[in-house]
């Protein structure tokens, strides 16, 4: 893959970490001249750093923002910061990596974005494009770094990409790119849900095709409607360009099936969804929907840590769902196991972000046997169903409650669900680590 030439300007990254440390080296191959600022004592990347460009780093000094021509800012950084919107109102461009990533990319592009899935969809596309012959990359917010992509034989490069990338990418030309669904998120770093909607769809922004979700219609590209395609459940009301009929089991494009629901690997109604969307992903970027992207579907098996089977018994089935960090995921999970199970056992909690966590209690109320929460915002979740919920301190006693409560409710065909609604960072480094521990315990447990 050949890539355009960058525009000479004085850049400052903010923030290293993964994301910082790839432009770094981005443009450090670019020739071009850049700085480094983090608040942080401990930088992370800070001795990758100094082995190629030490003297690039300096202490935060938000007074020589204005200095430069172009503020690259890492998405844990919020643009929104007072110093960063006067070097904005100055004339200083305010960019991510993905924007870099976008001046200078030839590949095709696609482009995936939705509170939930995004991740199991990315995988799934690239490994469904690369089945056919051509060369992909899932990168982004998965994967690989976009700016590391530049320069490898690739293809296409699919993106995951953040509400927190979205909002400083303006020069993004996608094949196609969706919306999968939007749930309140991220409520602590935006001043108000349409705010949180509003950085989602930026992604429609110069794709040749836009995939909305019927069934949610905050996913919706209002215009230019000769470029919008549509995927969702079937109903009577709309049929939508490519269908999960739930009816007749399987998945359709414009009422000719694609394949059985049951040939999929994935489990659940959500994950037929993403299987779908994923579909729909490769044919609108203009690769033929045939046997072999058909058999990479069924093969795909998923990621760890969303809906992952990680042990089952004669009577009781694990689930690691840890990167359910927000209430969407929590729900799409509980709707697509209830009809599975007679039992459900949902452990939950965690930092739920600032976020209102009322739409989980119609869940609780219909999908669930009994819910143990524990973690920073576990008593607001147990006040959404007092009747069935146990606060215990961490998940060893989580784990340790639900068997209590299975044996003495001799419960049959039972789902212990770890499906937090909350992010993990008050009490574990990261939502893997979180699944990690579940998934050691839950084996241990039912062996």
């Amino acid at each position: 893959m050949s890539i355009k030439q960058l525009t000479d300007k004085k850049r400052l990254i903010l923030g290293l970490g993964q994301t910082g440390l790839s432009v770094a080296r981005f443009l450090k191959k670019a020739g071009q001249f850049f700085n480094v600022m983090d608040t942080r004592k401990e930088v992370p990347g800070i001795e990758e750093l100094d082995q190629f460009a030490a003297e690039s780093y300096l202490e935060w000094q938000p007074e020589l923002f204005v200095n430069y021509d172009e503020l690259v800012v890492s998405p844990g950084i919020s643009i929104n910061q007072p110093d960063i919107q006067t070097a904005a109102e100055q004339g200083v461009a305010i960019v991510g990596d993905i924007e870099l990533f976008a001046q200078v990319n030839t590949a095709k592009v696609v482009a995936i974005t939705g509170s939930n899935g995004k991740s199991t969809v990315t995988d799934l596309v690239a490994n469904a494009i690369s089945a056919t012959g051509f060369s992909a990359v899932a990168a982004g917010n998965f994967g690989f770094p976009a700016l590391e992509t530049l320069g490898q034989k690739c293809d296409y490069v699919v993106l995951e990409l953040s509400s927190f990338q979205l909002e400083t990418t303006d020069s993004l030309n996608s094949e196609v790119a969706t919306i999968l669904n939007i749930s309140e998120d991220h409520l602590d770093r935006y001043d108000s849900y349409q705010d949180y909607i509003n950085a989602k769809k930026c992604i429609y922004l110069n794709a040749k095709k836009r995939l909305f979700n019927v069934d949610d219609e905050n996913t919706f590209a209002n215009s230019e409607a000769d470029k919008n395609v549509s995927f969702g459940l079937k109903s009577s009301k709309i049929s939508p360009d490519y269908c999960l009929d739930l009816d007749r089991k399987v998945l359709s494009k414009s009422e000719q099936e694609i394949l059985p629901i049951e040939d999929l690997q994935l489990q659940g109604t959500h994950n037929a969804l993403n299987a779908l969307a994923a579909l729909a992903l490769v044919e609108q970027s203009g690769i033929e929907i045939n046997d072999k992207v058909i058999s990479a579907v069924k093969k795909y098996r998923g990621l760890e840590h969303r809906c992952e089977l990680v042990f089952k018994t004669e009577n009781v089935s694990y689930i690691n769902d840890s990167k359910a960090t927000n209430v969407g995921a929590t729900i799409a999970a509980l709707t697509s196991f209830a009809p599975l199970f007679e039992n459900i056992i949902l452990i939950a909690g965690g930092d739920a972000k600032g976020v209102d966590l009322s739409s989980l209690k119609n869940s609780l109320k219909t999908t669930v046997n009994s819910v143990v929460v524990f973690g920073k915002d576990a008593n607001k979740i147990a006040e959404l169903s007092k009747e069935k919920s146990h606060v215990v301190e961490n998940m060893a006693q989580a784990l340790a409650k639900a068997k209590q409560i299975i044996e003495s409710k001799s419960l049959n065909q039972v789902l212990v669900l770890l499906s937090p609604a909350c992010a993990s960072l008050d009490q574990y480094k990261n939502y893997q680590e979180r699944g990690n521990e579940f998934s050691k315990l839950a084996r241990a447990q039912a062996c």
